[in-house]
């Protein structure tokens, strides 16, 4: 059985102390953000799913001290080490607090602007935290986040359904809904729009990710921290391991042929405002 298969992350201070995840996933979406969101002086700011400080901490240096930012993260050790930075950073004006986007703690109409990067639209109860974003906006207050589009990995994904088309056609629905469970631009938009917001602005932009080959890839950490798991979902367990070791031939293969794994990520900025 390849290693890959049965890795596991362990969640723990000493493993947090060693993530980072910037260059590989989170930095792109949140560049993406940075470029666009509004800098407003005298703003109180929230960012939901704020992790392990980014780009909760970026964006509390860019605004400077007229500004105070909250993060907010129901993952205990990743708070405690966007905590450390805080303290190594020296940015005083950041607070973040152990909580659930669902059940904000903030008054009524207290958030100038909430930002989330690659998280408000992956929780499980989507309308649920738009409407608490919509209670605790003021009135003119934003929302801004970012996300991976429908087409995500597309090359991935590819020679996922050719592997399962040879060993179970079967399965290839459940294949097309767990890709197609990621947003378009319309359907994220009617997040905001079902729940009170106007949408104001949107960008769309993507960026590529490039392995040597299909093994170099299925044992990327960040790869398997993210995605494994839910690969291994789909496949019936009594096929499991034949099923991901002629996946990571096909891979394999597929990366002779074009000289390399390049894989596309699609992403997009959207804005809301509270009327």
């Amino acid at each position: 059985m390849p290693a890959w298969l049965d890795w596991e992350f362990k969640d723990t201070p000493s493993s947090v102390s060693t993530f980072d995840e910037l260059p590989l996933w989170s930095a792109p979406f949140g560049i993406l953000l940075l470029k666009h969101v509004a800098l407003t002086p005298n703003s109180t700011v929230l960012d939901i799913g704020s992790g392990a400080g980014f780009p909760l901490l970026e964006l509390a240096q860019r605004l400077g001290p007229t500004c105070k930012c909250y993060g907010i993260d129901t993952w205990t050790n990743a708070n405690d080490r966007a905590r450390l930075k805080m303290v190594n950073y020296g940015v005083p004006n950041v607070e973040v607090l152990d909580g659930s986007a669902a059940s904000l703690p903030f008054p009524d109409a207290a958030i100038a602007l909430i930002v989330s990067n690659l998280g408000i639209n992956n929780v499980s109860e989507p309308d649920k935290v738009f409407g608490e974003c919509l209670r605790v906006l003021n009135p003119g207050g934003r929302l801004a986040i970012t996300t991976n589009l429908n087409g995500h990995w597309k090359e991935f994904y590819g020679v996922f359904a050719e592997t399962l088309s040879h060993l179970r056609p079967d399965l290839l629905d459940v294949l097309k809904r767990h890709e197609e469970h990621r947003g378009t631009v319309d359907t994220v938009s009617a997040l905001f729009t079902d729940n009170g917001f106007t949408v104001s602005r949107h960008f769309e932009d993507q960026f590529e990710m490039r392995f040597l080959d299909g093994t170099a890839f299925l044992n990327h950490y960040f790869v398997k921290l993210g995605w494994m798991s839910s690969w291994k979902d789909m496949i019936p367990e009594n096929i499991r391991e034949s099923f991901f070791e002629q996946l990571e031939q096909n891979l394999n293969s597929y990366a002779a042929r074009h000289q390399g794994l390049t894989l596309t990520v699609p992403m997009a900025f959207i804005e809301g405002l509270k009327s």
